[in-house]
């Protein structure tokens, strides 16, 4: 039975995705990478470990007899004698751990050390804190004016918009820029993958052979997919990464319960919707530019492939106004509103069918953009060793 190379087949797109997909994605790589990260958590783990014993006491000698040894952490403790430069000369031999030498003309300290360690950090920073407190007490101030000196001053602000989010729970706002920032880590993979492989290919001719069993929108839609699915697995793989250093500094280094207290688990569904159709919209604009250029190393074009993170930047500024007329124009604009549509939703109480409305504006876009990417990528091949300009690119779309 014959069949029609100019008709796309569900089996074709998938064979392509999982060409795209496996061809940058490595399980035995990704594994040892974080096998490695691991490993460098257990050195760095050992080394602190060893490095900090806070049971430890330290003796210290002092030339100067002050009230200010009081306020210091009991770890440490001073003895005062006479010739503080004996103490210095022998301190690899002597009983001590450190000499604090007092100068009077200048009211300044100086620590002294034989080797350096984690314990010395610790101690000068009591001491800065001890002397602040001491300056203090020589203003003979109360306690009630040393508090209100050290205190920052807060400025309320009260919103009487009852649509307006309450900000004292930033949980959302957190949720929302931290899958920004994912978005923003798997983009660049995006740019550059897709940028190599479609424009390398055609290089290479590889896509000419291609070409003669499959049309042009299977041979996009392929892509698109293996790389959407490649810049989730990058997100997947940051988040994973984030959460192990946590874990490791949390509940290891600070021997503290791991608390995600700040992620809004009710929206995160609708950012991770928003995030993954984001990545679609950009991956085929990416692809339409991509499949214009011909020499990537001469082309004008390969800055145009930076558009979309534009959105992510835009996210950030539209937080002070998020019921503004701009912010609510680029929350339904499908270029923009995988970013700024999470932002909003962080900040203000919206109905359930505006973000949805946002959401198929989205889908709708990335359905067409699609299209377009494969009518200039044909174009493209059919003009190969010419590179197409912006104005046969934008007829070819409408052709």
């Amino acid at each position: 039975m014959m069949t029609n190379k100019n008709v796309s087949t569900p089996q074709q797109i998938w064979t392509v995705a999982k060409w795209e997909f496996l061809h940058f994605f490595k399980l035995k790589q990704e594994i040892i990478s974080k096998l490695i990260m691991l490993l460098i958590a257990v050195i760095i783990y050992f080394f602190a470990a060893n490095g900090t014993d806070l049971n430890k006491q330290y003796s210290l000698a002092t030339n100067t007899k002050q009230q200010l040894f009081d306020q210091l952490n009991p770890r440490f403790k001073f003895k005062y004698v006479e010739d503080i430069n004996l103490v210095v000369k022998d301190l690899d031999q002597n009983e001590f751990d450190g000499a604090l030498k007092y100068d009077a003309a200048d009211n300044t300290f100086t620590l002294i050390t034989f080797e350096k360690e984690a314990w010395q950090t610790s101690l000068t920073s009591n001491i800065n804190a001890a002397l602040q407190q001491q300056r203090f007490n020589a203003l003979n101030l109360t306690q009630q004016q040393q508090d209100s000196l050290a205190e920052n001053i807060n400025i309320e602000h009260t919103v009487l918009n009852e649509l307006l989010k309450n900000q004292a729970d930033k949980g959302q706002t957190y949720t929302a820029f931290g899958v920004l920032i994912l978005l923003f880590v798997a983009m660049f993979g995006v740019f550059g993958q897709l940028f190599v492989s479609i424009t390398g290919e055609k290089q290479n001719r590889v896509t000419e052979q291609l070409m003669a069993t499959m049309t042009p929108q299977t041979w996009i839609d392929g892509k698109l997919t293996g790389q959407i699915l490649l810049a989730v697995k990058t997100m997947l793989g940051t988040l994973i990464s984030i959460v192990l250093s946590m874990l490791f500094f949390t509940v290891i280094i600070k021997q503290q319960p791991l608390s995600l207290s700040f992620v809004n688990w009710s929206m995160l569904p609708w950012f991770v919707a928003f995030a993954v159709f984001g990545l679609a919209i950009c991956a085929a604009f990416m692809a339409a530019i991509a499949a214009g250029i011909d020499d990537p190393n001469h082309s004008s074009k390969s800055a145009l492939m930076m558009l979309p993170i534009a959105p992510i930047a835009i996210a950030f500024f539209i937080m002070d106004e998020p019921n503004g007329l701009i912010s609510i124009v680029l929350s339904y604009l499908p270029f923009t509103a995988f970013a700024v549509m999470p932002v909003r939703m962080s900040l203000v109480d919206l109905p359930f069918w505006q973000p949805l409305l946002s959401l198929l504006l989205s889908a709708g876009c990335f359905y067409y953009l699609r299209i377009f990417a494969a009518r200039i990528f044909k174009m493209g091949m059919n003009m190969y060793g010419k590179e197409p300009s912006l104005k046969a690119m934008w007829r070819a779309i409408f052709k």
